[in-house]
Protein backbone atom coordinates (compact mmCIF):
# COMPACT_ATOMS: atom_id res chain seq x y z
CA UNK A 1 0.00 0.00 0.00
CA UNK A 2 1.48 3.36 -1.22
CA UNK A 3 1.23 6.83 1.07
CA UNK A 4 -1.57 7.52 -1.03
CA UNK A 5 -3.59 4.92 -0.94
CA UNK A 6 -3.02 5.02 2.93
CA UNK A 7 -4.38 8.25 2.87
CA UNK A 8 -7.64 7.72 1.21
CA UNK A 9 -10.65 6.02 2.57
CA UNK A 10 -12.35 3.97 0.10
CA UNK A 11 -15.87 2.81 0.57
CA UNK A 12 -17.73 -0.22 -0.98
CA UNK A 13 -21.03 0.72 -2.65
CA UNK A 14 -22.11 -2.24 -4.57
CA UNK A 15 -19.93 -4.62 -6.50
CA UNK A 16 -16.86 -2.68 -7.86
CA UNK A 17 -18.16 0.72 -7.21
CA UNK A 18 -16.24 2.94 -4.58
CA UNK A 19 -16.48 6.56 -2.54
CA UNK A 20 -13.29 7.77 -2.05
CA UNK A 21 -12.75 9.89 0.46
CA UNK A 22 -9.16 12.23 0.99
CA UNK A 23 -7.79 15.80 1.85
CA UNK A 24 -6.74 17.92 -0.11
CA UNK A 25 -3.72 20.22 1.84
CA UNK A 26 -4.22 24.16 1.08
CA UNK A 27 -1.19 25.32 1.42
CA UNK A 28 -1.13 28.56 3.94
CA UNK A 29 -3.43 27.84 6.15
CA UNK A 30 -1.97 26.36 9.29
CA UNK A 31 -4.33 24.56 12.17
CA UNK A 32 -1.97 22.86 15.23
CA UNK A 33 1.21 22.84 13.19
CA UNK A 34 -0.11 21.02 10.25
CA UNK A 35 -1.61 22.75 6.99
CA UNK A 36 -5.52 22.71 6.45
CA UNK A 37 -6.95 20.03 4.68
CA UNK A 38 -10.39 20.22 2.58
CA UNK A 39 -12.15 17.11 2.01
CA UNK A 40 -12.42 15.70 -1.20
CA UNK A 41 -14.69 12.94 -2.43
CA UNK A 42 -15.69 10.83 -5.61
CA UNK A 43 -17.29 7.88 -7.49
CA UNK A 44 -15.14 5.19 -8.83
CA UNK A 45 -15.69 2.08 -10.96
CA UNK A 46 -13.80 -0.54 -10.98
CA UNK A 47 -12.85 -3.02 -14.14
CA UNK A 48 -9.78 -4.24 -12.69
CA UNK A 49 -7.58 -3.12 -14.81
CA UNK A 50 -9.03 0.50 -15.38
CA UNK A 51 -11.75 2.79 -13.39
CA UNK A 52 -13.18 5.60 -14.38
CA UNK A 53 -13.96 8.56 -11.42
CA UNK A 54 -15.93 11.59 -11.05
CA UNK A 55 -15.82 14.05 -8.46
CA UNK A 56 -18.44 16.29 -7.95
CA UNK A 57 -16.65 19.22 -6.64
CA UNK A 58 -13.87 19.67 -9.53
CA UNK A 59 -15.37 17.66 -12.70
CA UNK A 60 -14.50 15.40 -15.26
CA UNK A 61 -15.28 11.63 -15.88
CA UNK A 62 -11.35 10.13 -15.59
CA UNK A 63 -10.22 7.43 -16.77
CA UNK A 64 -7.05 5.54 -14.83
CA UNK A 65 -5.34 2.65 -16.46
CA UNK A 66 -3.89 0.03 -14.62
CA UNK A 67 -0.18 -0.59 -14.82
CA UNK A 68 2.74 -2.11 -12.80
CA UNK A 69 5.60 0.01 -11.72
CA UNK A 70 8.18 -0.40 -14.37
CA UNK A 71 5.64 1.04 -16.98
CA UNK A 72 6.43 3.79 -19.29
CA UNK A 73 4.68 7.02 -17.65
CA UNK A 74 3.91 4.81 -14.24
CA UNK A 75 2.85 6.80 -11.30
CA UNK A 76 1.28 5.80 -8.33
CA UNK A 77 -2.25 6.39 -7.31
CA UNK A 78 -4.62 5.98 -4.70
CA UNK A 79 -6.91 3.34 -6.09
CA UNK A 80 -4.29 1.12 -8.02
CA UNK A 81 -1.32 1.00 -6.95
CA UNK A 82 0.40 2.33 -10.11
CA UNK A 83 -1.34 4.14 -13.25
CA UNK A 84 -0.29 5.64 -16.62
CA UNK A 85 -2.26 8.13 -18.78
CA UNK A 86 -3.38 8.28 -21.84
CA UNK A 87 -4.23 10.78 -24.13
CA UNK A 88 -8.11 12.25 -23.88
CA UNK A 89 -8.58 10.16 -20.76
CA UNK A 90 -11.49 12.46 -19.81
CA UNK A 91 -14.18 14.27 -20.22
CA UNK A 92 -15.58 17.37 -18.94
CA UNK A 93 -18.61 17.50 -22.02
CA UNK A 94 -19.99 13.92 -20.27
CA UNK A 95 -20.31 15.11 -16.68
CA UNK A 96 -23.09 18.00 -18.24
CA UNK A 97 -24.78 15.17 -20.71
CA UNK A 98 -25.34 12.28 -18.82
CA UNK A 99 -26.90 14.78 -16.02
CA UNK A 100 -24.29 13.93 -13.35
CA UNK A 101 -24.81 16.85 -10.96
CA UNK A 102 -28.45 16.74 -11.01
CA UNK A 103 -27.96 12.96 -10.34
CA UNK A 104 -25.60 13.41 -7.33
CA UNK A 105 -28.48 16.36 -5.56
CA UNK A 106 -30.91 14.20 -5.35
CA UNK A 107 -29.12 10.97 -4.65
CA UNK A 108 -28.95 9.04 -7.66
CA UNK A 109 -25.88 7.58 -6.97
CA UNK A 110 -26.92 4.40 -9.44
CA UNK A 111 -27.05 6.54 -12.35
CA UNK A 112 -23.80 7.76 -11.59
CA UNK A 113 -22.19 4.34 -11.23
CA UNK A 114 -24.28 3.44 -14.00
CA UNK A 115 -22.66 6.18 -16.19
CA UNK A 116 -18.91 5.54 -14.90
CA UNK A 117 -19.86 1.97 -15.69
CA UNK A 118 -20.85 2.65 -19.24
CA UNK A 119 -17.17 4.17 -19.25
CA UNK A 120 -14.85 1.96 -18.11
CA UNK A 121 -16.38 -0.70 -20.26
CA UNK A 122 -16.23 1.34 -23.18
CA UNK A 123 -13.34 2.70 -23.40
Amino acid sequence: MNKLQRETGKAVYKENCYILVSATRKTGELYDDVYYAEPTMSFLYDTGECATEWEPRYGPIQIWNKCNADSENAREHYFYDYVYDKPMNWSQLAVQTEHLPEAFVRGDYEHIFDVLKSWAVNR
